[in-house]
């Protein structure tokens, strides 16, 4: 039995190698897998987030013409409620010194 011992551990020691370089070999096998399907959730990830961008920016756009829009229909609003009253008649004093201003005749 001694005399067998050192083909033994040969064989035993082969086997190993054997073994582990097969393990390497499925997980370098598996490894790949998972780098194909992580490279495509990534692909998708990103191609999610250029959508996301893109919507924000048209959103961005869409909210700069409301403010601005806003901006005009306050200064509208603004002039028109100055406006109030300036068509009002004169009193009969600014009407008369109009009229000898401008030679209106009333």
């Amino acid at each position: 039995m001694l005399r067998h011992l050192p083909g033994l551990a040969l064989v035993a020691v082969l086997a190993g190698v054997v073994w582990t370089i097969g393990a390497a070999f499925q997980d370098r096998t598996r490894l790949r897998a998972e780098l194909a399907a992580t490279q495509a959730d990534l692909a998708t990830a990103q191609a999610i987030l250029e959508q996301a961008a893109e919507t924000a920016r048209i959103h961005r756009a869409h909210l700069d013409r409301a403010a601005d829009e806003a901006r005009q229909w306050s200064a509208l609003t603004n002039d028109l409620q100055n406006m109030e009253g300036r068509d009002a008649p004169l009193s009969p004093l600014l009407a008369a010194t109009a009229g000898r201003l401008f030679s209106i005749s009333q």
